[in-house]
């Protein structure tokens, strides 16, 4: 008894991972282990056990002497500590046990919207929103200035929380810039809004609402003023939330022309500028 404890003692002292070590170990939350993840299994004194443990689909491993051992959930002290104790019942004595992570396939994070290729992908070192969008293959042409989203999903909860991500303003560390990527997370690109300029214009039509469209850089996109349109009778239909009607926004577009504060009305998403004839 007197010798257990002193090579236990000896052990813990020197930092070799024996799981009756973990008495101290942090209180933190810890990483649990899931299918598909590979585990590196060393038993001290013992290079023929070493093991490359792949978790199969049923969230089990394999390793010698004790066969099968179900891990899916259980962390990595917990499972170093459950291999000790069936090689301790009548294989090896003292065994010490030390498992890493080589390869966590089971944390993973998704990507949807308009990207090139939405779906699942492995969670990487270091994986940020920029990253994941990358790794998705891109924003497509219809995503440009579509808003991007990062939903977190809340532990111990089924609800997601929603991040509006700001990914101009990551040099000036905007605190939802580009966000590093947790397992589970769920990056959403949506699709890029649009207004409409219709009547007296060169170019009517539809057009992609980019960052701080305003009436006058709209009117521009559409070719600029026709022949009878008229500076006095530029008008924006915005569209008003559970209505089928229209807000009818008069725009002073001499005081836009002319540099006024709060003439060069900004746009939102749907909005229809129309340019009307002058009345003679």
């Amino acid at each position: 008894m007197i010798k257990y404890v002193v090579i236990l003692f000896i052990l813990c002292s020197n930092f070799i991972p024996l799981t009756l070590c973990y008495a101290e170990e942090s209180k933190g939350v810890q990483y649990t282990v899931g299918v598909d993840d590979v585990l590196n299994i060393s038993v001290h004194g013992h290079d023929n056990l070493r093991t490359e443990a792949t978790v199969t689909s049923d969230g089990s491993i394999s390793f010698p002497y004790i066969g099968t051992l179900y891990v899916k959930g259980m962390s990595l002290p917990e499972i170093e500590k459950e291999i000790a104790n069936r090689l301790a019942s009548g294989y090896i004595k003292y065994p010490v046990v030390a498992i890493t992570l080589s390869t966590s396939k089971s944390m993973k994070f998704f990507v949807y919207g308009e990207v090139k290729n939405p779906g699942r992908y492995i969670l990487e070192d270091n994986m940020t929103v920029l990253k994941a969008i990358s790794a998705a293959g891109g924003i497509t042409p219809d995503g440009f200035y579509g808003n991007v989203k990062l939903r977190r999903k809340q532990k111990d909860r089924k609800e997601y929380k929603e991040f509006d991500i700001d990914l101009k303003n990551t040099k000036e560390s905007s605190i939802n810039g580009d966000m590093p990527i947790e397992s589970e997370d769920i990056v959403v690109i949506d699709r890029s809004y649009n207004f409409f300029v219709y009547g007296e214009v060169m170019k009517p039509g539809k057009f992609t609402l980019e960052d701080y469209t305003t009436v006058l850089k709209a009117i521009s996109l559409a070719g600029g003023f026709a022949k009878y349109g008229s500076l006095d009778r530029v008008k924006i239909l915005r569209t008003i939330p559970g209505k089928t009607e229209y807000e009818n926004i008069k725009v002073d577009m001499k005081g836009a022309v002319n540099g006024q504060v709060g003439k060069d009305i900004r746009l939102k998403p749907e909005d229809i500028v129309v340019v009307l004839e002058g009345i003679l």
